[in-house]
């Protein structure tokens, strides 16, 4: 079958996704398409002035001209790869997608659920026959809803193991001294090209530290789904000189307050630049935790991330965070109480400071760190890729 993809294609999560979705189809014996739809965030524009990842230079790419594609210019993509499914994600221009499927072409969508709305629901079903889910909350949703999502498994595709056997690797032949140029020291912006090294911690501290444990805080654009102030709160009160926490974002904003905690912590470490998918995975893979609670997530793709490189995950106890987390066996799920709501209407969730500081105290400990390891991977297996391969071919009907 010949497959478009309609997506973001360079520095985002929506771009990751269907990147790996490709490979999945691919794999299946598909051709594949991909209009590329340039972004519209600040993520996007950081992107489009910078050096190309070369992650994304894959062949049968077409870039759009827009973010809301002109009807013409999808129909001669369509037209010019002679497609008979397009896969789109995020895509509310109902009328451009509804005029493909008027013309024969089959049309497959998802969206995240924070911003699917229940007005969207009638448009939604005249453009795309089918909307898929990635979590089984979502699917829930959608029947409540009146629409039939069929789920697809979301799984850990080989390119994240790969990534966690190389950071293993490197931790192997780790050696005390900090490469040269990456900057190092403890309450420090590592992306600062002014920061100047120190003895002690990084990302990497578990690498280059006996005893030393690093929590990884993926923060995102660090917006208001991601509980920043009270993940540094949290870790503020947890005991432990050994423990290290490192807040990773792609867009600098509340650089203020992130200054001032790495500033009154010397145990905290920030990296506020946006770097390449293989500089970012493998930092993220030399922690040892994943702090990752969050207000919602569409999907939650650093959990994925995050059991790939064995880490254990400390999260919500709400969906789709704690449908990645075997609790007390590969992470732990803190309470939540509700604050307010998404952009779509569904819960935000504000987790527990106390219950997020005990749960980092208790990984804190190298005992049970390890003993979180062996259902970390427990949770690999049952997320493992040919599953979400399986549920691709059964989608689209090969």
């Amino acid at each position: 079958m010949r497959i478009g993809l309609v997506s973001k294609w360079r520095a985002s999560g929506q771009a990751v996704f269907s990147r790996q979705v490709r490979s999945a189809l691919d794999d299946l014996g598909h051709e594949t398409f991909v209009l590329a739809r340039p972004g519209s965030g600040p993520r996007a524009q950081q992107a489009a002035t910078g050096e190309p990842d070369p992650v994304w230079d894959q062949p049968g790419v077409t870039e759009a001209s827009a973010h809301d594609v002109p009807l013409a210019e999808y129909e001669d993509w369509a037209r010019a790869a002679s497609l008979d499914l397009i896969l789109f994600d995020e895509n509310y221009q109902w009328e451009e997608v509804g005029a493909l499927r008027a013309a024969g072409i089959r049309t497959v969508g998802r969206f995240v659920w924070e911003y699917f709305a229940p007005e969207h629901v009638a448009p939604a079903r005249d453009a795309y026959e089918t909307i898929y889910s990635l979590h089984r909350a979502e699917s829930e949703r959608y029947a409540e809803m009146g629409i039939d999502s069929p789920y697809v498994q979301w799984g850990i595709h080989p390119e994240l193991l790969a990534a966690g056997r190389s950071a293993g690797r490197r931790a192997a032949a780790a050696s005390p001294a900090p490469p040269q140029g990456e900057a190092r020291g403890r309450g420090r912006d590592l992306g600062d090209p002014g920061a100047e090294p120190e003895a002690g911690g990084t990302g990497r501290e578990a690498e280059d530290s006996p005893g030393v444990v690093s929590f990884y805080f993926p923060g995102s654009f660090l917006g208001r789904r991601k509980p920043v102030r009270k993940v540094l709160k949290a870790f503020a009160k947890a005991d432990g000189e050994h423990l290290r926490l490192l807040v990773n974002a792609q867009v600098p904003r509340n650089d203020e307050t992130l200054r001032e905690a790495a500033a009154a912590d010397p145990r905290i470490e920030l990296m506020l630049e946006d770097e390449p998918e293989a500089a970012h995975r493998a930092r993220f893979a030399a922690c040892d935790v994943c702090l990752a609670p969050s207000r919602w997530e569409g999907l939650g793709l650093p959990l994925y991330e995050a059991t790939a490189f064995g880490m254990p995950i400390i999260t919500n106890d709400k969906p789709p965070m704690s449908e990645m987390v075997l609790d007390g066996r590969s992470g732990i799920l803190v309470a939540s109480t509700q604050n307010g709501t998404a952009r779509s209407g569904i819960p935000a969730w504000d987790p527990d400071v106390a219950a997020l500081t005990a749960a980092i105290e208790r990984l804190g400990d190298p005992a049970e760190l390890g003993r979180m390891r062996a259902g970390v991977a427990e949770l690999a297996a049952e997320r493992a890729w040919s599953r979400t391969t399986a549920d691709l071919a059964a989608l689209v009907g090969a």
